[in-house]
């Protein structure tokens, strides 16, 4: 079974290099390594910690990839290979920080079997409630004074209306 990550904590290791300062815009605005990230669809911190597992040329080589995927940058090759070489040796060391930037259940000391006793339980509790609301027999009308239990009883002692009339409506 894998153990997936409940929750992911930004590691303040990876800080740094999130927040180390990649390009400046005319308009004076600072496009951080977080920023650029996040604008390239990719999850920063997860990133970060990727970058650092690897060696230091291919961290370099997969965050100048990465640089490709940037909407409205045109870095020239060049620049994109010194970004990236000035921004790798922000990371945290090889290997370092990366076990502690998730949680997961078994560290948040939840049981997987109480996990499924609480879906159980809410299951349960859906499944309970009852969707039709249920109709009410009122106990006050006697089964004689319904209009089809009479219809029925008087079809049942003959049809004494039927008899004494013919279909012209005139009694014989």
């Amino acid at each position: 079974m894998i153990d997936r990550a409940l929750t992911a904590i930004p590691s303040p290791e990876c800080n740094d290099f999130l927040l180390a300062v990649i390009d400046e815009a005319p308009s004076g605005t600072q496009m951080t390594v977080l920023s650029a990230l996040a604008q390239a669809d990719v999850d920063p911190w997860e990133e970060a910690a990727r970058l650092s597992a690897m060696p230091k040329v291919t961290a370099e080589k997969a965050l100048v990839s990465t640089f490709d995927r940037i909407p409205g940058r045109n870095w020239s090759p060049s620049e994109k290979v010194t970004i990236a070489a000035r921004l790798v040796k922000l990371l945290p060391p090889r290997g370092g920080g990366t076990e502690a930037a998730t949680i997961t259940l078994a560290e948040a000391g939840i049981s997987l079997v109480w996990v499924a006793w609480i879906g159980l339980a809410i299951a349960v509790s859906i499944m309970s409630v009852p969707r039709h609301p249920a109709e009410r027999v009122d106990s006050s009308v006697s089964a004689t004074s319904s209009p089809i239990v009479a219809s029925k009883n008087s079809s049942a002692n003959g049809t004494l209306e039927n008899a004494s009339s013919d279909h012209s409506g005139n009694p014989r």
